[in-house]
């Protein structure tokens, strides 16, 4: 149950009710800028300040983007907690709070997954005196691995792959481009809990033949569904732009271009209820009419460019999707996909040899990076995976869930397959009576893995 927002309080009710809410998982989705990170930090200081059931700040586990924003929150938890104990002196419990706060796992991910590492390196094949490559260092060693790896492959005799690889992706001038997609693949992958499950399921991906129908890729469902939501952006500015056209001095003659377009989106869409090779047989028939003339004697100028905005920004979106997926007959793609399949599975492969012979070189500067902290973390949390491939906790996974009465992640948006999996492994059992608590806004998102 949620307490009663007291009087005089700032908060507005779903702020409240993130701030008290408990006993399952929540997640606040909010947009920059609504507080949902004094959400955060208002959350602890009434769980740590609780007069019924209070808990140490050291049994919180709190992720932050950047160490500026751990430190902030560690001061505005002790400014919290120096004028709650001016208002009861005799407390015990808040003066120990002050205490642990210095200790208290208050931090970026990164920093607890070294303190894990630290705590649990006999666990793993590491040297404890291991330290982290700064940007520079890393970029280089990358750099390094990847050239002497090329190297190696143009020199074995008759690497026919390996040359039709090359021949897919490059120019006759540098092979520059096929060494940043093996990298930013090899990047994707270390972003998931196993990267070489990633990988082979990218390859299985192509593992296509002719007879097989669009709507029966391992893709079709999430492609058809930011092809809808593309179209309903597209529509809802649509909309806002008939609205203009019905305002007083609005450009009313536009209104039945706004109709039309509406019609055109609509048919699309139930398009693409039908089947793939429906939607794409309606793209074609995709055809804006020209704009209703709108003298600015006769309507106000702004409201007639406004619109003109909104129509162009919608038309825009609608032939982007044209030209990005129906350009060509479903059957090409499936075509294309059969026939790259060697060349994916060759690129997979380098990724993989590519993550050896670099993790090779770090254990021998006794280096870090990163990634490395979040599969080392990841490897000393985790036991194995269960039949749903859902990793459960090590001995020390279920250390830290002893531990950790909540754990707050600030930024959610941003966190990646692997880091996902760590907070899982520290974390209670299932979303009805989990203890981790979330705030996020989707439209910041960096992270795309």
């Amino acid at each position: 149950m949620i307490p009663p927002k007291p009087e005089g309080v700032t908060w507005t009710d779903d702020q409240w009710k993130a701030i008290m809410a408990g006993g399952q998982d929540i997640l606040v989705a909010a947009a920059a800028g609504s507080g949902k990170t004094a959400v955060l930090v208002e959350r602890m200081i009434k769980k740590i300040t609780s007069t019924s059931n209070p808990i140490d700040v050291d049994e919180l586990l709190v992720v932050t983007f950047t160490n500026a924003s751990a430190a902030e929150m560690r001061h505005r938890i002790a400014e919290a907690l120096e004028k709650a104990i001016d208002e009861d002196p005799s407390s015990g419990h808040l003066r120990k709070q002050l205490s642990l706060l210095n200790r208290a796992s208050i931090s970026t991910l990164h920093s607890f997954c070294l303190e894990v590492i630290r705590k649990y390196y006999y666990l793993i094949d590491i040297d404890p005196g291991f330290r982290i490559a700064d940007e520079t260092e890393a970029q280089l060693l990358r750099d390094e691995v990847i050239d002497e790896l090329f190297e190696e492959e143009y020199g074995k005799p008759d690497n026919h792959p390996f040359y039709r690889l090359v021949d897919t992706f490059t120019n006759d001038r540098s092979d520059e481009a096929l060494k940043d997609i093996l990298l930013d693949l090899y990047d994707f992958a270390k972003s998931n809990p196993s990267p070489e499950g990633y990988l082979e399921k990218i390859v299985k991906m192509y593992d296509v033949h002719h007879e097989l129908g669009f709507e029966e890729l391992p893709f079709s469902n999430v492609l058809l569904f930011d092809v809808e939501l593309q179209l309903l952006g597209a529509k809802r500015l649509l909309d806002q732009g008939l609205e203009i056209t019905r305002m007083p001095e609005g450009p009313a003659p536009r209104a039945e271009n706004f109709e039309q377009d509406k019609h055109l989106i609509e048919t699309l869409l139930s398009a693409k209820e039908r089947s793939w090779n429906a939607l794409y047989d309606a793209m074609q028939l995709v055809d804006f009419k020209r704009a209703k003339p709108c003298s600015p004697k006769q309507y106000d100028k702004d409201l007639i460019d406004k619109a003109s905005k909104l129509r162009d920004k919608a038309k825009k979106m609608v032939l982007d999707l044209k030209a990005e997926l129906f350009s060509r007959r479903p059957e090409s793609f499936l075509k294309d996909m059969f026939e790259m399949r060697d060349v994916i599975q060759t690129l997979a492969n380098l990724v993989k040899e590519f993550d050896k012979k670099f993790a090779q070189v770090k254990q021998e500067k006794g280096l870090v990076d990163f990634s490395d902290l979040e599969h080392f973390t990841l490897d000393i949390l985790s036991s194995g995976r269960e039949a749903e491939q859902r990793m459960t906790p090590s001995e020390a996974g279920l250390a830290y869930r002893r531990k950790f009465k909540e754990v707050l992640v600030d930024e959610y948006q941003d966190t990646n397959m692997v880091q996902e999996a760590i907070l899982r492994l520290v974390t209670a059992d299932g979303e009805n009576n989990g203890n981790l608590f979330m705030v996020g806004d989707v439209k910041q998102s960096i992270v795309r893995p």
